[in-house]
């Protein structure tokens, strides 16, 4: 059965106000940032992000108020830049904001969602003891539990080993979303997946979700990816929806079609950092290339043949030998 779809309705059908949302990749790489621009365009509120090593698609959505809880363990752009205006949102709090962001380990997270893919409803680990992730007043998302769907009523508890009377171990939570959307190099219009190079979390954050959206830059058929099995990642018996969405990780690198934009991504930070002191930067960046888009060929067509072809990847190499990569020498885009 082909699950197929067009990118826009499929958010539609799946993505609504209050959602608990996860995005996958992590930091810059392989990011479903298609699919956060026309979330943003939807209008959709009250967002509740949830994955491992945050990067562009939350802060943008956060940054467009269509966020209200965030639970990760890092926001930014790596060597392109601080999480400027994301900051400010923190250190003004919820009364101002009403952005909740709670902070976790990489580890942490990561079993939360084993947990979510295992069916259990929580998981014993000894991560981060010694720390403050192990003190329970250093809850951001305190008072919302008990009272917001799928925020558990406890960060986490601390119990005795019951079994080998040993030391005190950590139980924590599992994670759940509503909808994960995974961005891949091909996938068949059956929902199996492929991804090239690092998976990051992406398996665990689709079998743990109720609900999985895949873009992806090719379908494919089915028989091209039955001839290498162990290649793929994700079965189809996970994956609610197919989106054929090129380039649909930029900014951001794919590994094997294309590497990251230097242009794009220091202008977004850019015009956060102006933003901090007039955020009428950052919305007149917005407007420019995401509220005043139609949809992605729109925005192919904005970016411009030349530019899109200098992100190519050598197909050997998985990326781009010839883009430039000393910010402080970043010559005009093509």
């Amino acid at each position: 059965m082909s699950k197929v779809a067009e990118l826009k309705d499929t958010l539609q059908r799946f993505v609504q106000d209050g959602c608990v949302l996860c995005l996958g990749g992590i930091s810059l790489c392989r990011r479903p940032m298609a699919a956060a621009y026309e979330i943003i365009r939807l209008g959709v509120h009250d967002l509740h992000l949830i994955d491992v090593a945050a990067g562009m698609p939350q802060l943008l959505l956060a940054l467009s108020d269509k966020v209200s809880v965030t639970e990760g363990c890092w926001h930014g752009y790596e060597l392109f830049g601080h999480p400027y205006m994301w900051r400010n949102m923190l250190e003004k709090g919820p009364q101002a904001t009403g952005y909740r962001f709670d902070d976790l380990s990489h580890y942490d997270l990561a079993m939360r969602f084993v947990a979510g893919w295992l069916g259990i409803p929580f998981i014993p680990t000894y991560s981060g003891k010694g720390s403050d992730l192990w003190n329970p007043e250093l809850d951001n998302l305190r008072d919302l539990r008990g009272k917001r769907r799928k925020i558990p009523l406890k960060k986490f508890e601390v119990v005795q080993d019951p079994f080998y009377m040993g030391d005190s171990i950590k139980l924590l939570p599992a994670a759940r979303p509503d909808v994960t959307i995974i961005h891949a190099p091909m996938a068949a219009p059956d929902g199996t997946t492929r991804i090239y190079g690092a998976h990051f979390d992406d398996f665990i954050h689709a079998a743990a979700s109720d609900h999985v959206i895949v873009t992806c830059e090719q379908v494919v058929s089915r028989d091209s990816l039955a001839k290498e099995p162990e290649m793929n990642l994700i079965p189809s018996v996970y994956v609610d929806a197919v989106c054929e969405v090129p380039y649909g990780a930029h900014p951001g690198p794919c590994l094997g079609v294309y590497d990251y934009d230097p242009w794009f991504i220091s202008d977004l930070v850019s015009a956060t950092r102006k933003g901090e002191d007039n955020p009428e930067q950052f919305r007149e960046w917005l407007q420019k290339w995401v509220l005043g888009i139609k949809d992605q060929s729109e925005y192919l067509e904005k970016l411009g043949v030349r530019r899109l072809l200098a992100l190519r990847a050598d197909p050997t190499l998985g990326y781009s030998p010839n883009l430039p990569r000393r910010l402080d020498k970043l010559p005009p885009p093509p």
